[in-house]
């Protein structure tokens, strides 16, 4: 049960920052950018709580900007090309950096090194 807080603590924290980016950024020029923006809090995120909370985070935070940050509003589906390829971009981009950067899991198992 307690190698799961560590990656629900990280999920978490990565959930309300992209509500309060979201909400910060509505009325914003760069809104489009954002999510390449947030790139950045995914690889903080993966190296502090490990490389799950990264891939969770990412997926959520994907379904946080595209619901309330993007037109349609309260929908999946994103309007603006730019703006879909840019959230397309940022969940590649943040599973891959939480898969290579994260941190190992925090419940004493080492990841195994190539020979």
């Amino acid at each position: 049960m307690q190698e799961w807080v560590w990656p629900t603590l990280g999920t978490a924290v990565c959930a309300a920052a992209a509500c309060s980016l979201a909400l910060a950024f509505d009325t914003s020029s760069f809104k489009t950018l954002l999510p390449l923006l947030f790139l950045g809090f995914i690889l903080l995120t993966a190296t502090v709580f490990g490389n799950v909370a990264g891939m969770l985070g990412t997926i959520l935070a994907a379904v946080i900007f595209a619901a309330f940050l993007f037109e349609p509003t309260f929908s999946l589906g994103v309007k603006d090309s730019a703006q879909r390829s840019n959230l397309i971009w940022m969940v590649v981009g943040g599973l891959a950096i939480s898969e290579l950067l994260g941190a190992s899991p925090k419940n004493g198992q080492t990841r195994s090194k190539p020979t």
